[in-house]
């Protein structure tokens, strides 16, 4: 996670170049001499103090829980970067470079600070000496380059000898294997800070920790599956509705309990494996695989084989398969463990199920809407959870988007077919759901809305048809035939090709037989069709929706009906 966004530091820049004191103290007034600032220097430059940078960046960094060396270098990167970018005409007060004695006595936490201190004083003279003729590596800081200058003319072999020897120690100090991490963490931070790495640890300093930490998760994993096995007797029993509930409760705080605790050791096994690289797998041991099969038990309802031939009940209701993800996502580092199961070709059945299963509960709520009395607030809100629901997964188990295209499809044609049954009324909220459809169908190109535009077409005309049903004055109906075609057109985008293709298919084309046309108006309407043609022959109100020749065409159509009316009179 970014530590400094880039809103962040450019509020802190604002403060930092800006003369941001009340303006009587910079202007001076009866009995006041003004004060600037910043001092000057010879070329009248303000001369911004270095050390604000650096209490800005150590504060922020110190504010977070955890920072990795490559982390910690990024944000740096990103300060520097932001600070320097369209640089007003200021200048830069450096103070003095921290000396390597100073450095080598201190402890871990200040040497960090003090390396950094020197980094930021050597990007800023760089800074300072290029103003004007900027160079790139500044610009886009690499660096690479800017702590190699940093170091320039000091020797911190000492200091990387003497951190590693500090680390080896407190590796010795009898603790929990994740006490450890900040130790190892701050020791790899220093030496590339110092421009160096770290000599790699002995095989045996490792494995006092990974012996720890492999006795920490088998403990875990045991409770974890006595609770999995006791709950698998208690679903298959169900004996007392009341006490069933009441057991049910209990397990699963019980199992949640252990699962925090899991998700905690994941946490501190995941930021070993960032330092060091070492495997998931070298940290957990052989509990790897049986943690793994009681993760695919509870929440991929994947039942170990010894249960399965006693026929034990599997829970695959889509009220069952929400609530396992619920509990899933809300442990982050069990989700990412469980990410394996989707790019794992041996585990990737019980994802797609699950998806699969998903999915067609999501069609079928849509299916759902479609059959209700005015499309209800109550039933888009279902889909739109189901939707909700779908993209959360998506984003934390990484699904292949190849796969289940019956499905997405099936989504799709459940959509289109509702947007076909909404009234105009209802149209917004129906269609507001549409980035999400895509999102979840893995639709980048959108095509299903050359599919919506379709529809879209379609469907203003059935609704007008409907309203013509009435019988209205010309004059009555035009603003409601307007608000009608509006409805659509907003969508449509651009609306201009809406009403150019509402023209050219129901208005001017050819009527062909059991084909919606403009034409079958003139005989059951005429007054409705007259309206119509009033609306599309109003120059003031179509010339920037239709074309001058279709709006001349509207208008001799007009006419003749006119003609034709008071000819049969």
């Amino acid at each position: 996670m970014t530590i400094l966004t880039e809103n962040k530091i450019l509020t802190f820049r604002d403060r930092l170049y800006t003369n941001d004191m009340p303006e009587i103290m910079r202007q001076g007034g009866e009995g006041l001499t003004p004060v600037k600032k910043y001092p000057e220097d010879e070329r009248g430059y303000p001369l911004v103090p270095i050390k604000r940078i650096t209490r800005f960046f150590l504060g922020e960094m110190g504010k977070a829980q955890f920072v990795l060396p490559d982390q910690y270098i990024e944000e740096l990167s990103t300060l520097f970067k932001v600070l320097i970018l369209d640089l007003p005409a200021v200048s830069f007060d450096l103070g003095v470079s921290i000396s390597q004695n100073d450095i080598q006595e201190a402890d871990n936490k200040t040497i960090i600070e003090l390396l950094t201190t020197n980094i930021i004083i050597t990007y800023f003279h760089l800074a300072k000496t290029n103003i004007g003729n900027q160079d790139d590596r500044l610009l886009n800081p690499d660096m690479q380059f800017i702590i190699k200058q940093s170091t320039a003319g000091r020797d911190y072999k000492g200091l990387v000898s003497n951190t590693l020897k500090g680390l080896i120690f407190s590796l010795a100090q009898d603790k929990p294997w994740f006490e450890y991490l900040q130790d190892i963490n701050d020791a790899y931070l220093i030496c590339r800070l110092a421009g160096a790495r770290l000599p790699s640890m002995e095989k045996t300093t490792l494995g006092s920790i990974t012996s720890k930490s492999r006795q920490e998760i088998a403990g875990y994993n045991d409770i974890f599956t006595k609770l999995l096995h006791t709950r698998a007797r208690t679903v298959s029993s169900q004996e007392n509705k009341k006490e069933y509930l009441k057991s049910m409760e209990r397990l699963d705080t019980a199992i949640y309990g252990v699962l925090k605790k899991i998700d905690q050791f994941l946490t501190m096994a995941y930021r070993l494996h960032q330092i060091l690289d070492l495997p998931s797998r070298s940290i957990i041991g052989d509990t790897f695989s049986k943690l793994r099969q009681n993760m695919l038990w509870l929440f991929f309802d994947v039942w170990p084989k010894a249960l399965e031939q006693g026929g034990m009940p599997h829970q695959t209701a889509v009220s069952a398969l929400r609530y396992r993800m619920n509990i899933l996502f809300s442990v982050p580092h069990i989700t990412r463990f469980c990410r394996e199961f989707t790019h794992n070709p041996a585990f990737q059945a019980p994802v797609n199920d699950l998806f699969q299963l998903m999915f067609k509960a999501l069609a079928d709520k849509i299916n759902r809407v479609s059959m209700e009395e005015g499309n209800s607030s109550a039933g888009l809100g279902r889909v739109e959870r189901a939707l909700f629901g779908i993209r959360r997964a998506i984003e934390n188990l990484d699904p292949d988007e190849s796969r289940l295209t019956d499905e997405k499809e099936d989504v799709k044609i459940a959509y289109i077919a509702l947007i076909l049954k909404t009234d105009f009324e209802s149209l917004e909220s129906v269609l507001s759901l549409c980035d999400m459809i895509c999102e979840v169908t893995h639709d980048k190109d959108r095509e299903i809305m050359i599919r919506i535009r379709s529809a879209l077409m379609e469907k203003s005309f059935f609704i007008l048809e409907e309203y013509a049903g009435k019988k209205v004055f010309p004059r009555d109906a035009i603003p409601e035939i307007s608000k009608r075609l509006q409805a659509f057109a907003v969508h449509y985008r651009p609306q201009r090709e809406f009403y150019r293709i509402f023209f050219d298919t129901y208005v001017i084309s050819k009527p062909r037989p059991r084909v919606p046309h403009f034409t079958q108006f003139l005989m059951t309407n005429k007054s409705f069709a007259q309206a119509m043609l009033m609306r599309f022959a109003d120059h003031k109100a179509m010339k920037d929706l239709l074309p001058g020749s279709y709006i001349e065409k509207a208008g001799q159509l007009l006419n003749d009906l006119l003609e034709k009316t008071r000819a049969s009179v």
